[in-house]
């Protein structure tokens, strides 16, 4: 952790100042049908954690509240359901807004100031139908929204935020990856035209921030209304140069920094163009590869001899157990199996030999995996226990390369969600029920089809040859080279095997490749596949100097005007005209951000763990308090006189060796620092009061904000309890 340059202070801050929570509508209220938002539709299409009962804040807010009063807390923030609100186009729910009305009452009767979000990350489903963000009329659409709300309960509401982190929804249009935020565009879907979104949706947001304000404070002329863009901490040459360049950009060259972002091409190309080879999606990988849509999942199993008496997990302590090197079961064994001993094994022969000679006791693995080496020997080996948790399958793509993945995905879509990964598991493997939840359970990372209807289909996916890619790209050059090479499994039955009649591979994961032909050049038959052991998947597309890859791109990510401060720096009047028209800068009553990561330093690791903490990898996410001050110091420079409200800030259980509560104490600590030497910080708000779901991730440790832990998944009464950063918080709260 990199700690600010001045210590604790003796400074107080004036009983003024605001300490608070904060809750979120999509992440806290229970879901209901009647209301789904873009949100629940987007975790159904990408098979996302649900929200479900949420922490049930929607029944539960009087407990909630109190829980912040007795922290003594001033300020709570929560949001509202727009499509709670407005169930239907210009028509309003008197029955949510009177909810709505009750809560904010609780906030006054418990002695706080209300934060209200107006657009939490999401919309009304009738809102995409028109278009969305990037309609010429979403404007107006939203200001009729803001009046309303303003209308039935603008004298309760003393900060308004019209939109939640507005600089991050972008990512509902640019695909860095994948799209983070819906609502994605479709498949294929070129760089240029992404940022021809971004291009409309960004004048939208000031123009729709405009245009609510000013109904906002038409029904109440003292309302303080404003907006929290997230901020990286960056070392500050690069935070000015990403500044710098947002501010003096030209309208000509705003499609290089799409092209910047996206085309980070390796430093040297790679042996092989994809990957198929039961290749497990993992974070650790995704550091130096792309992955494609999930084709498949599969389970973590046993395997012993058939006269073992093993019979489960339970059965393995101080037991040698038998793993693949660089497998995903090697990385989950220490986890998942505490109890025994773990064995590094090179490949499925090696594997054999040690369970046979009784070197091991039993293999951990992929069910597939150890299938293939039952159906190698038969008779002699047997699955045992239950499932230790799922494994997604998809093709590894080198880095840097967003038309191939772009059209691999199609493939994987056309296969999977048609009749052919059906037909081809019922040539090659035994049980078919493995593929029963496959549809319903694979990650759907497509855009919002039943709402945008040019979305491509599996249906629709053409069998004429692909459109002629870029120049340059390794699309093109496949295309012109006229055949796909793919680095496939030795020999692993029912995936890809090789056969010496037909001199061919053959499995499920070879009829996938021969689908991606198919799309690429209208004909199945253009492969090459090349064996390759399971430790060198992740090599095989990856270059000699691929170890400074991940730095490299995460520098360009970082450096690119998208981690920009645009949002602030528009309300100050300092973006291009065609960004942000002059009539819509200055258009706030208070200065808001949230932070949570920094580094000081440009260290590759600091660089590559700030990268990952933007695609929800907290707990490695680099803590660096310091940070905070400096935004602080630059957005009191930028707004002279304006008030600062630090919307966000909060950490998981541990990020970076540094607990929650030490985490709150040391950002408090330099809020207290930039309040000494005269700037104007009015409030900080936590996040969170509880823990909630983190926007469709998987539910746990590294995503739980909660100052008060809820057991979302296995507590059925949601009951609240405290953390050790319950009592911390309420000593700085108190000594000021």
């Amino acid at each position: 952790m990199q700690n600010s340059s001045r210590s604790k202070s003796n400074i107080t801050l004036p009983e003024s100042f605001l300490f608070g929570v904060a809750t979120a509508d999509h992440q806290c209220e229970a879901y209901e049908a009647e209301y789904k938002d873009i949100q629940d539709l987007w975790e159904e299409k990408r098979n996302l954690e649900k929200r479900e009962r949420a922490t049930d804040f929607w029944h539960r807010y009087p407990e909630d509240i109190n829980l912040a009063k007795d922290l003594g807390c001033k300020l709570f923030r929560f949001s509202i359901a727009w499509a709670r609100v407005e169930p239907e186009p210009g028509k309003f729910n008197d029955a949510a807004f009177e909810h709505y009305r009750k809560l904010l009452e609780a906030i006054k009767e418990a002695g706080m100031q209300s934060v209200v979000t107006l657009h939490h990350y999401t919309w009304p489903i009738h809102v995409e139908k028109r278009g969305g963000s990037v309609a010429d009329e979403f404007p107006s659409i939203f200001a009729s929204y803001a009046d309303e709300t303003a209308r039935r309960l603008g004298h309760l509401i003393d900060y308004w935020v019209t939109f939640n982190e507005p600089n991050q929804l972008i990512f509902g249009y640019f695909k860095a990856g994948n799209y983070h935020l819906p609502p994605g565009l479709p498949a294929g879907t070129s760089v240029k035209e992404q940022m021809e979104k971004l291009r409309k949706l960004i004048p939208n947001l000031f123009e729709a921030n405009a245009r609510a304000r000013a109904v906002i404070k038409q029904h109440n002329p003292e309302a303080k209304v404003g907006t929290n863009p997230f901020l990286f901490g960056l070392p500050p040459i690069s935070r000015w140069f990403v500044d710098w360049q947002v501010t003096h950009l030209r309208e000509e060259d705003w499609y290089n920094q799409g092209n910047r972002l996206r085309e980070q091409h390796p430093l040297w190309g790679s042996d092989v163009d994809l990957v198929a080879a039961m290749l497990s999606v993992t974070p650790e990988r995704e550091k130096y590869i792309d992955f494609s849509e999930v084709y498949y999942i599969d389970k973590l199993r046993l395997l012993v001899p058939m006269n073992s008496p093993i019979e489960g997990f339970q059965d393995l302590q101080r037991k040698w157990v038998g793993v693949i090197k660089d497998s995903t079961g090697a990385e989950k064994i220490s986890e998942l199996l505490p109890e025994s001993e773990d064995r590094i094994i090179n490949d499925t022969k090696a594997a054999v030999t040690a369970l046979q000679q009784g070197q091991v006791s039993a293999l951990f693995g992929d069910e597939s995996w150890l299938d293939s080496i039952i159906k190698l020997y038969p008779g002699k080996y047997k699955l045992v226990g239950t499932s230790l948790g799922e494994e997604y399958y998809a093709l590894g793509v080198p880095k840097g390369h967003p038309a191939l993945l772009d059209v691999v995905n199609v493939a994987v879509r056309k296969f999977r969600d048609s009749e052919e990964l059906k037909n081809s598991a019922s040539v090659y493997l035994d049980n078919l029920d493995k593929l029963k939840d496959i549809s319903s359970k694979v990650t759907k990372q497509v855009a919002l089809d039943d709402i945008n209807p040019e979305i491509t289909t599996s249906e629709e996916v053409q069998s004429h040859p692909w459109p002629l890619a870029e120049p340059g790209t390794l699309l093109r050059k496949i295309q012109e080279r006229g055949y796909i090479i793919a680095a496939v499994p030795e020999n692993v039955p029912g995936f890809s095997s090789y056969d010496p009649q037909t001199k061919k591979y053959k499995g499920i994961e070879i009829d996938l490749l021969h689908t991606i032909s198919e799309v690429i050049f209208g004909d199945r038959d253009r492969i090459q596949c090349r064996p390759i052991k399971g430790e060198k998947r992740i090599p095989s597309i990856c270059s000699v100097f691929d170890f400074l890859n991940p730095l490299l791109r995460s520098f360009t990510t970082l450096s690119t005007i998208f981690n920009s401060n645009w949002w602030n720096l528009g309300m100050a009047g300092k973006l291009p005209e065609f960004l942000c028209p002059p009539e819509y800068a200055h258009q706030l009553d208070f200065v808001g951000f949230d932070y949570y990561w920094g580094t000081n330093f440009f260290w590759p690791e600091r660089l590559i763990e700030l990268g990952n903490a933007a695609q929800g990898n907290y707990t490695k996410a680099p803590v660096w308090p310091g940070g905070l001050y400096r935004l602080l110091k630059q957005h009191a420079k930028l707004f002279p006189g304006l008030e600062i409200l630090i919307v966000e800030n909060g950490c998981v259980d541990t990020a970076d060796k540094v607990s929650r509560e030490e985490y709150i104490r040391l950002h408090v600590e330099e809020i207290k620092r930039a309040y000494a030497e005269g700037m104007n910080i009015t409030g900080y708000v936590c996040w969170a009061i509880t823990t909630n779901k983190e926007w469709g991730l998987k539910f746990g440790p590294s995503n739980d904000f909660g100052v008060y832990h809820i057991a979302l998944d296995t507590d059925p009464e949601l009951k609240r309890k405290p953390t050790s950063a319950v009592e911390a918080y309420r000593q700085i709260i108190q000594n000021r």
